[in-house]
């Protein structure tokens, strides 16, 4: 019930609180009604847009954090499981700040005595990292997905531009694109060029979170997955934009990762894009 109210605390809705403990709504409001009768008070306060803590939640959620972080150290005595564990993870910097905090909540529950090593980049690194043994498991975008990659996730990629500017009618139209040689930016060029758009590119980064500043601030208009997406951002509907197509998460292993916690980490991943 502790758990429920922590999770339910966090995401600021019943909704949300499911999502991060894999169950369902009612499961989990089911459970809120049984902690509120156990101790005579209401923890939430309905809304239309979610649930906000009484006092009476405000009270507990301290206490509530204490317990919680003690059964989990008393579990993970009683298990015994090997301090030294760890596995190393790789995952696009797009969802580092959004798939990413799910991914490790749900593992460091499971698991409280393993260490995870998480390296958030572009995933055109993670083949070669996952071949010279530098991670374990690794989420990327490849050109083709072949037959025996797992997909674990599906979306389209869309231009993007700021919300509170018009940059998509600018010409010649300000692009920002990487600055690394990946297929993305040579499929956007060759689309933009078959377009026959007037475009510059006036922005390029090593990194999303420079492209997505870019887009955010106005400078120019970017690819990014839908998902990504920020309140600062908009998906463009112009018409004279090209089509992308769709984007697939591929989920890899190194042959020399460790099993268990390996298929335990790839079944949170997979479980957490499910709920997306």
């Amino acid at each position: 019930m502790l758990r429920t109210f922590l999770s339910v605390a966090k995401a600021g809705s019943l909704s949300g609180g499911a999502a991060r403990l894999f169950r369902t709504q009612s499961a989990v409001s089911l459970q809120v009604q049984k902690l509120e009768s156990a101790i005579g008070q209401r923890v939430f306060e309905r809304h239309g847009r979610g649930v906000a803590m009484t006092a009476a939640g405000e009270r507990l959620l301290p206490v509530a954090r204490d317990v919680v972080e003690m059964l989990n150290q008393v579990v993970a005595d009683l298990r015994g499981a090997p301090a030294e564990e760890e596995i190393r993870l790789g995952i696009p910097e797009e969802y580092g700040d959004t798939i990413l905090p799910s991914i490790l909540a749900t593992f460091t529950e499971e698991e409280p005595t393993a260490r995870i090593f998480v390296r958030c980049s572009s995933s055109m690194e993670f083949p070669h990292a996952l071949a010279a043994d530098e991670l374990d498991l690794a989420l990327h975008s490849p050109e083709r997905v072949s037959k025996d990659d797992v997909v674990v996730h599906s979306e389209r990629a869309v231009w993007t531009g700021s919300a509170f500017h018009n940059v998509e009618a600018r010409r010649p139209l300000p692009v920002a694109l990487f600055d690394k040689a990946c297929w993305w930016r040579e499929r956007c060029l060759d689309l933009l060029r078959k377009s026959g758009l007037d475009y510059q590119i006036v922005c390029t980064s090593q990194s999303v979170s420079g492209v997505r500043a870019a887009i955010a601030a106005g400078v120019a208009v970017g690819v990014l997955p839908q998902s990504t997406l920020t309140d600062r951002i908009r998906a463009l509907k112009d018409e004279k934009l090209p089509q992308l197509g769709e984007t697939h998460l591929v989920l890899s292993g190194s042959p020399k990762a460790p099993r268990r916690l390996a298929d335990i980490l790839a079944a949170i991943i997979s479980r957490t894009f499910e709920r997306k």
